[in-house]
Order: structure tokens, then C-alpha cells, then sequence
């Protein structure tokens, strides 16, 4: 199956960038810091709340939650009127909690403090602790913008559920061959810079990010007939059908997209 061929318009071109980005060797080069000085827009925001948490060695579940967080204040706050650091740093403090991650704040605000004046020494005192306060009045916005349910459903053990069904359905030797596993789960991260993940429920996400990857890497799932509507996610869950998946599918390679206009440190 050719890769290309098989997403319909832009994502045609998306999953030809996205195969470029995934295939080619990770190096800082290819990499380099975003200067949030200069971006201020709900996709920097997302990427400073995973930025920071994988600096802070948050687990994955914390950023997940997190950034999902971030996105949801989002959906009714603006950003003429909320900082979006000072935002994600306490979506991260929260999530912290939520998930059992035991993250100090002190780290949290200094490593965010870093992410955003790179460089910079460690604040002194009265800086410190009027952010520290600024973040915990933050918190108590966020959760009753979140109407304090806290908990969040995320797609990552679907994710993990289906891709062990594909593994007896496709072959034990695809999946030893290609890094499909590896490359889902990188996904599956990098689609939380997006606020798609609250738009379709999680099963639905898991098996688009799922989708995409064997788009990109031409694996043909016994049995498919997309023709009659018959892929192989369809047995899933209900949300799974074919037009959803690829309308998912489309959006999810156009966030590597939206990765092209940040700006980056030039220093």
C-alpha cells in the first residue's frame, strides 16, 4: 500500500513530511529549543507543557493529563487574558497530583523560569515566590474551569490494547521488523500539542495515531476493504468508523504542520 495514496488531500502531503521527520536520525540539529518569547499561541503553549514535564522526568500519563488540561482551560479562556507558561506550569502541578508524580514546585518553576529565559540564572527569592503564588491561585482557577474532575481518560492504554490485537492480526514478524509500537507511542505524545484529543473519545484517537503509522510505513492489515467501509478498526468501538478515523487521521498529520511556524532559538 502506498502511503500517500492512501490519505486523501493534504494529509497526503502531511504523511509524506511526517515519514521525512520519523524515519531520519534524531539529533539536536534536526531539534532545536523553541523560543516561546516569540511564539504565543495554543500549539507552543502545549509544547512548553511537554517540553517542561520531560525535562522534570514527569511520567507520560503526567504530561498527557497535563496537556489535555491545558487544552481544556483553553477551550473557554483566551490568551489575551491568561499567560500560557504560567498556565501550563500549573496544568503540570495539577496533573502531578492527579497522576501521583511527585514533582516539586520549586522544580516546576524553575525549569519552567528555563524553558522560557533560556540561560538565565536561578530566580532570586521574591521572584520566586511571587510566581509560586501566582501558580497556586492558578491552580484553584484551573480546577474550577475543569469543574474539578480531575481525572482524565486518556488514550494510551487503548493505544497499547490495539496495537497488541494488530500484533496477532498482521504478524509477529511485522511488528519485529518495523518499529510500529515505537513510533505509535511517539505519536501518541506528539498529538497532545493538539486540542483534537478532545474533540473524538480516546479509543478513537489511539486508533487514528495507530492508522497513521501504518499509513507511513505501508502496512496492509489482512482483510481491509476501505472500499466497503470494512477497515480494521471498525471492530474497536463505536466511534471507529472509517470517515472518523481518517478525518483524525488527516488532523493529526497536520499538527507536524503547524510544527514548521515556531519560532526557534537562533543562538
Amino acid at each position: 500500500m502506498n502511503p500517500s495514496a492512501s490519505v486523501p488531500g493534504e494529509a497526503a502531503q502531511s504523511s509524506h513530511l511526517l515519514q521525512i521527520k520519523l524515519l531520519q536520525p534524531v539529533a539536536k540539529a534536526n531539534n532545536p529549543p523553541v523560543d516561546y518569547t516569540k511564539n504565543y499561541n495554543h500549539f507552543s503553549g502545549a509544547r512548553y507543557v511537554i517540553e517542561c514535564g520531560i525535562k522534570l522526568k514527569a511520567s507520560v500519563l503526567t504530561i498527557a493529563t497535563a496537556a489535555t488540561y491545558y487544552h481544556k482551560f483553553f477551550k473557554v479562556a483566551t490568551l489575551e487574558d491568561y499567560d500560557p507558561y504560567l498556565i501550563g506550569s500549573t496544568c503540570l502541578y495539577l496533573a502531578s497530583k492527579v497522576e501521583d508524580d511527585d514533582i516539586k514546585i520549586r522544580d516546576i518553576i524553575n525549569v519552567g523560569v528555563n524553558c522560557v529565559r533560556r540561560n538565565d540564572p536561578p530566580l532570586s527569592l521574591d521572584p520566586y515566590f511571587s510566581m509560586r503564588d501566582s501558580l497556586i491561585q492558578a491552580e484553584l482557577l484551573l480546577m474550577r474551569i475543569l469543574g474539578f474532575k480531575l481525572k482524565v481518560d486518556l488514550p494510551h492504554k487503548y493505544l497499547l490494547f490495539y496495537l497488541q490485537s494488530l500484533r496477532e492480526w498482521v504478524g509477529h514478524e511485522v511488528f519485529r521488523t518495523l518499529p510500529l509500537a515505537q513510533t505509535s507511542w511517539t505519536m501518541m505524545q506528539d498529538v497532545f500539542h493538539s486540542s483534537i484529543i478532545l474533540n473524538h473519545s480516546p479509543q478513537a484517537i489511539a486508533t487514528a495515531v495507530i492508522n497513521s503509522v501504518l499509513q507511513i510505513y505501508g502496512v496492509i492489515v489482512p482483510g481491509d476493504d476501505e472500499v466497503a467501509e470494512r477497515s480494521w478498526f471498525t471492530v474497536l468501538h463505536p466511534d471507529c468508523t472509517t470517515k472518523a478515523i481518517w478525518d483524525i487521521t488527516t488532523k493529526i498529520l497536520l499538527v507536524y504542520k503547524e510544527e514548521e511556524d515556531l519560532v526557534l532559538v537562533t543562538d
